[in-house]
């Protein structure tokens, strides 16, 4: 069998030693081919099973966020209450020093309310069905409101700026504000120490999107986790769940927009929301 193999590539030694080397290449070559696509293979259903344990590990995310939200929901607003009839009645009291202490401890009591009916919010957000109302949305009414209720501390300066073609858009009025709550929170949360807070809506002449910029001259986020930043349950803070971006990113996507971020270490962080024009 040997000989019969050799015979074809020895019509002459020189003729004979080149077909027999190109063979071994060709082959070479298909082997190493065939190694490529293997492991390409392994690659692919490796990535795939992890997209399927992905999926199956955020669709229990949502369903325990659910049952959280459902048994906090109504604990909360009793608490709640009770808290608004406890303030009610000390408003009756003379002034002294015990009522002081009394309300500081009230106020305390209500600020981790807030932060309470945030992680319930935002969970609440993550588990269920978006199904935006589409309206026509002032945005500086909306951001206005939302400075004026929420008491940022006083080492961090606000400014806004509201381009006048800018102002209205089409889209759920409760979205942005969620979007943008969200947006202001994480930014406070960027500069403990103080600092600015800028947020600048303008218009794509291009496009026509609406551009919602939120800059904080904060911390800023280290290159090893802006690819794990709108991951559910990936925070960087030593308070929070992980949920507040992956909530912005969800609202923003089912209003038809996006989100995108730069940032630099010890320089600060802008977002940038990006919100479709009406369509005519």
């Amino acid at each position: 069998m040997l000989v019969l193999f050799l015979s074809q590539y020895l019509l002459t030694p020189i003729e004979g030693i080149t077909a027999l080397a190109t063979d071994i290449t060709e082959r070479k070559q298909l082997q190493n081919k065939l190694e490529e696509y293997n492991k390409h293979l392994e690659e692919l259903v490796k990535e795939r099973t992890k997209q399927l344990k992905d999926s199956e590990r955020l669709a229990t995310i949502g369903a325990t966020a659910g049952m959280v939200v459902h048994d906090i929901r109504n604990p909360l607003q009793a608490i709640t209450g009770d808290l608004y009839l406890a303030k009610t009645e000390l408003s009756s009291i003379s002034e002294s020093e015990e009522k002081r202490n009394v309300l500081e401890s009230l106020e305390e009591i209500e600020k981790n309310i807030d932060y309470i009916n945030k992680i319930v919010a935002d969970l609440q957000d993550y588990a269920r069905p978006l199904k935006p109302h589409v309206e026509e949305a002032d945005l500086k009414q909306i951001i206005d409101d939302l400075i004026a209720k929420n008491s940022l501390p006083k080492n961090v300066k606000v400014t806004v700026k509201v381009e006048p073609d800018a102002r209205k858009v089409v889209a759920d009025s409760t979205f942005i504000n969620r979007i943008m709550s969200n947006h202001v929170n994480n930014a406070v949360q960027a500069i403990p120490k103080g600092g600015k807070l800028h947020i600048h809506i303008s218009k794509d002449p291009e496009t026509r999107e609406a551009i919602i910029s939120v800059k904080d001259t904060g911390v800023g986020i280290p290159e090893n986790v802006k690819d794990k930043l709108f991951t559910p349950m990936f925070t960087t803070k030593s308070k929070g769940q992980g949920f507040g971006l992956v909530v912005i990113k969800r609202m923003t996507k089912a209003l038809g927009g996006t989100v995108a971020f730069e940032s630099q270490v010890d320089k600060g962080t802008t977002f940038t929301v990006r919100l479709p024009p009406p369509t005519n």
